[in-house]
C-alpha cells in the first residue's frame, strides 16, 4: 500500500514538472529564444529546428532523427480537433504551443520510470524519493525538459529499455521479442547512434538472463539492432513523399545528421580527442550542476534582439574548471570502489558502465558541445550514484540542495545570460 502511495506522489510531482517546464518554455519561446533565426543559443541545440519539425512536420528530416516530424501528426490533429470547436487565430504559433509540451511531457515520464527502476534495485523507499528528486533536479534533465529536442525523448527510451533489461532479469523470462524490437526502433528513430545503446543493452541480456554464449549473443544482438536500422531508414525514405505530402516539407533543410554535416566534426587528431576527453568529464559535471556556463557572442540577430550563445567546452586554460572536475572524479572514483564487488550492485554497474563507455567512445570521435549529450549517459550517471549516497541521506539532501539552489539561480538569471 506505502509502495502505491509513494508512486502516486511521484506521479504528482511528475505532473508539477511537466507544468513548470512547460511553463518556462512557453516563457522562452515568447522571449524568442526559439526564433527560427536564432541558432545554438542553449549550449549548441537546435531548438528552432526541432521545434518546426515537431510542431509543422519541416526543419529538420534527418535520418539520424527519422522520427521527429512524425509528432506534427498529432500535432496537427489536436489542431484539428480545436479548430472545429474554435477559431484559432494563428495557426502557426498554435502547433508551436502545443509542441512544445513534447520535451517536458518525456522529462517527466522519465522521472517516473527512473523510481520504478529504483524500486526494481530494491532501493529504500525514502532513499528512492531523494535519488528521484536527484535526478530529475539534475540540470541536463531540467534544461531539456525545457528546450524543444530529441534529447529528453532519447532519456526516456533508454530508461524504459533499463527497466525492461531488469525486469526480465529479475523475473527470469526472455522478455518479449516483439518488445526488444519496438524499443530498438523507436531508439533508433529518435536518434541513430542509441542503436549502440541497445546493442549492448540487449547483449548483456542475452548473456546474464538469458544465459546464450558470445557467439549467439553477438548474432541475435546483431539481427535486432541491424533489423531496427534497416526498418528506420525505409521509414525515413517513404517520409520523404509522407511529409511533402502532409506537411509540406522542404526537404532540402534536411542536411543536417547527414554525411557531409558529420564529417565537419569527426576528431582529426589526438590533441582533439584529448580536448574531447576532458569535455566528456566537464560535461558530466555540468550534467548536475549548472555551474560556469561561458557566454559568447556570435554576432546573431534577431528581431532587434541581440543574443549570446552559453557554453560548458573548456579547455587547457581552464585550470580552476578541470582541476574541480578531476578531483571530483577522482573522489568519486574512490568512493565507488569498495561497492563494486557486491552483488546487488552488478547489474547497475554493469550496464551503466556499458552505455557510459559507448558514449564516451562515440563522443572521443564525434565532438561538438558534449553537454547537448549528457542526456544519453545521464541516467546511469545518476544510477551509479546510488551504491554511493545510499544510506547516506545528510550527504544526499546536502547535493540535492545544492543542485536545486545552482540550477534555480540559472533559469533565475538566464536572461541576463542569454540577451545582451
Amino acid at each position: 500500500m506505502s509502495t502505491n502511495r509513494n508512486l502516486n506522489l511521484v506521479l504528482f510531482f511528475s505532473f508539477v514538472y511537466f507544468i513548470s517546464c512547460y511553463a518556462i518554455s512557453i516563457s522562452w519561446y515568447y522571449n524568442g529564444y526559439f526564433y527560427f533565426d536564432v541558432y545554438n543559443i542553449f549550449f549548441d541545440t537546435d531548438p528552432n529546428k526541432n521545434l518546426s519539425a515537431f510542431a509543422h512536420g519541416r526543419g529538420m528530416h534527418a535520418v539520424s532523427h527519422a522520427f521527429l516530424e512524425l509528432f506534427s501528426v498529432t500535432i496537427r490533429s489536436i489542431e484539428f480537433a480545436f479548430s472545429s470547436l474554435s477559431t484559432i487565430s494563428n495557426r502557426l504559433e498554435f502547433r508551436e504551443l502545443i509542441a512544445l509540451a513534447i520535451s517536458p511531457i518525456f522529462s517527466a515520464l522519465t522521472i517516473v520510470c527512473f523510481y520504478i527502476i529504483l524500486m526494481q534495485l530494491k532501493i529504500k523507499t525514502i532513499d528512492a524519493n531523494i535519488f528521484t528528486l536527484i535526478f530529475a533536479t539534475s540540470f541536463s534533465n531540467v534544461i531539456f525538459a525545457i528546450i524543444p529536442e530529441t534529447y529528453a525523448i532519447s532519456c526516456f527510451l533508454i530508461a524504459l529499455l533499463v527497466h525492461y533489461y531488469l525486469r526480465s532479469g529479475q523475473m527470469k523470462q526472455s522478455g518479449s521479442p516483439l518488445t526488444w524490437l519496438i524499443i530498438a526502433i523507436l531508439l533508433t528513430g529518435i536518434t541513430i547512434t542509441n542503436i549502440g545503446i541497445f546493442f549492448l543493452i540487449f547483449s548483456a541480456h542475452l548473456l546474464k538472463n538469458e544465459k546464450f554464449d558470445y557467439y549467439n549473443t553477438f548474432r541475435k544482438a546483431s539481427l535486432y539492432s541491424i533489423s531496427a536500422v534497416l526498418l528506420v531508414f525505409i521509414y525515413y525514405k517513404m517520409s520523404h513523399f509522407l511529409f511533402s505530402a502532409i506537411t509540406g516539407i522542404d526537404i532540402k533543410t534536411g542536411s543536417v545528421g547527414g554525411i557531409d554535416w558529420i564529417a565537419q566534426y569527426v576528431t582529426t587528431s589526438l590533441y582533439k580527442a584529448g580536448i574531447n576527453i576532458i569535455n566528456l568529464f566537464s560535461a558530466s559535471i555540468n550534467a548536475f550542476l549548472a555551474a560556469s556556463p561561458k557566454t559568447i557572442d556570435p554576432y546573431i540577430f534577431s528581431s532587434e534582439i541581440w543574443y549570446n550563445l552559453l557554453s560548458f567546452t573548456r579547455y587547457k586554460a581552464d585550470y580552476l574548471w578541470l582541476s574541480s572536475v578531476a578531483i571530483l572524479c577522482s573522489a568519486f572514483a574512490y568512493a565507488s570502489k569498495e561497492h563494486l564487488k557486491e552483488k546487488r550492485w552488478h547489474d547497475l554497474y554493469l550496464i551503466s558502465g556499458l552505455i557510459i563507455v559507448f558514449n564516451f567512445s562515440l563522443h572521443v570521435l564525434f565532438g561538438r558541445e558534449m553537454f547537448m549529450y549528457t542526456q544519453h549517459w545521464i541516467i546511469p550517471l545518476c544510477l551509479i550514484l546510488v551504491p554511493v549516497l545510499s544510506g547516506r541521506r545528510a550527504l544526499s539532501i546536502t547535493f540535492l540542495l545544492l543542485l536545486v539552489g545552482v540550477n534555480l539561480q540559472f533559469l533565475f538569471n538566464v536572461e541576463q545570460l542569454v540577451t545582451k
